[in-house]
């Protein structure tokens, strides 16, 4: 894509993504995580009918380290069935192995805003051959949703993702009841701009799928949509200007404290999902584009507002006021009359 193509691209995700709406939206998911799955199930697949694109807007400093797996079968059973551990690095150029990824960010996204830890396997697809993030746990300060959990609210407190005037990014999520506990700290200026490697970061995103703590037979694989140029390059922070602080997640299969590479993305990542049922698969950087410039192009779509959740709910409660005023006043004319 062009300069220009990519201003274009990020403005049209900024509009997916605004707080009014944001807030609610949110504000259902509350009250959708009581209802049974399958009407959860319902609520998904009915949205996604209506509303084509999903803008999920990842703020600077999105920050990623990568450890080496330590029990590879016990790493492989945690995928789907459809799914092998690839040898995969962060970097261009760096020895490749079976590696999992931790990574941390703020996030804004057509429904929720807020910031997340995410936990990744990298594997490859047996039959299409694409590598593959594979979310295997996540914790979070705000709404989420996923195949096997349905909706939820927070997940961990205390929760942050900041940078201090200091340079360097701090990040944190402690959920007690799972035993996941998450702190580390990194110099944001440390380090120089690397090429990253471009099976991963470009091909990887195109399939993404759910697996370990979050892996159900219901979950289909979804692409993110985004500029290939994204994934140019980030920044390599050398680890000795990194200090995990506590890391329990994925355990039994790395090593928490001791990474072996960790980037950092000094720029915000616009994606886009689509979520038309039967969308044909993206599998390479030239149907990638396709789908960027079809977003960029498209000017008769429906993007998902505030406005549709809280007009219904306001008729609601309208009604719901007249038929207790009348029900009232009947009863006080039966009762003096």
């Amino acid at each position: 894509m062009t300069r220009e193509e990519n201003r274009e691209f990020a403005r049209k995700t900024e509009s997916l993504t605004k707080p009014v709406d944001i807030t609610a939206i949110s504000f259902l998911g509350d009250f959708n995580k009581y209802l049974p799955k399958s009407a959860q199930k319902s609520v998904m697949e009915r949205g996604s009918r209506t509303v084509s694109y999903m803008g999920f807007i990842v703020d600077p400093y999105c920050f990623f380290l990568a450890y080496g797996i330590t029990d590879r079968a016990k790493a492989q059973a945690m995928l789907p069935g459809d799914y092998e551990l690839a040898d995969a690095a962060l970097f261009e150029g760096d020895e490749k192995g079976p590696i999992a990824i931790v990574s941390s960010f703020s996030v804004r996204t057509s429904v929720f805003a807020g910031m997340r830890v995410e936990c990744y396997l990298i594997a490859r697809h047996k039959k299409t051959g694409l590598m593959s993030w594979i979310i295997a746990d996540y914790e979070t300060n705000t709404t989420s949703h996923d195949p096997k959990n349905g909706f939820c609210g927070y997940t961990c407190d205390p929760a942050l993702f900041t940078v201090t005037p200091y340079g360097e990014v701090l990040a944190e999520a402690r959920n007690a009841k799972e035993g996941n506990f998450f702190s580390v700290r990194a110099e944001i200026e440390g380090g120089t701009m690397r090429p990253l490697d471009r099976e991963l970061w470009v091909e990887g995103n195109l399939s993404i799928d759910y697996g370990g703590k979050l892996k159900d037979p219901d979950s289909k694989p979804f692409g993110l949509v985004f500029d290939p140029y994204l994934m140019k390059q980030a920044r390599a922070i050398p680890l000795d200007r990194v200090t995990v602080g506590e890391n329990t997640l994925l355990s039994g299969i790395i090593d928490g404290a001791s990474p072996k590479t960790a980037a950092l993305f000094p720029y915000s990542q616009h994606f886009v999902i689509f979520q038309n049922p039967g969308e044909s698969p993206v599998l390479d950087e030239k149907g990638l584009l396709g789908q960027v410039r079809r977003f960029v192009e498209d000017r008769n779509f429906k993007a998902m507002k505030g406005t549709d959740i809280t007009k219904p709910l306001f008729r609601g409660m309208l009604a719901s006021a007249l038929f207790n005023l009348c029900l009232i006043a009947f009863l006080l004319w039966k009762l003096l009359g």
